[in-house]
């Protein structure tokens, strides 16, 4: 029996980097279905359209009323678009199975 290894966050943070080097190798990596890859976070699921959601749309509108004279409507719509983008990475973070050993990437320390 195979147990699928969890990616921890220091492999997950150097993929992050990597795919930040090197954009070319992404579409290198769509070719390996089937078989465990550094990018797993990266093939999951497909992107879905970016239609906001309710949420997303209210919180639209407030920045509409607050800042809508200095905006044009092209920039109130990717406005829009980017709190969608933010409230499903909200979401998937709270997704992600934490356990009590789970520790933080970098531990802060103070100088002597």
């Amino acid at each position: 029996m195979s147990k699928k290894a969890r990616t921890t966050r220091r492999q997950f943070l150097k993929t992050v980097a990597a795919t930040a080097v090197f954009p070319s190798t992404l579409p290198l990596l769509e070719g390996t279905e089937g078989k465990e890859s550094a990018v797993g976070v990266m093939t999951q699921s497909p992107q879905q359209p970016l239609t906001p959601s309710a949420a997303a749309e209210a919180l639209g509108e407030l920045v509409r009323l607050r800042y809508g004279r200095f905006l044009t409507e092209e920039q109130l719509a990717e406005v829009k678009r980017q709190i969608e983008r933010g409230l499903r990475s909200a979401e998937r973070l709270r997704n992600v199975p934490l356990t009590n050993a789970d520790e933080p990437d970098l531990i802060f320390r103070a100088m002597p």
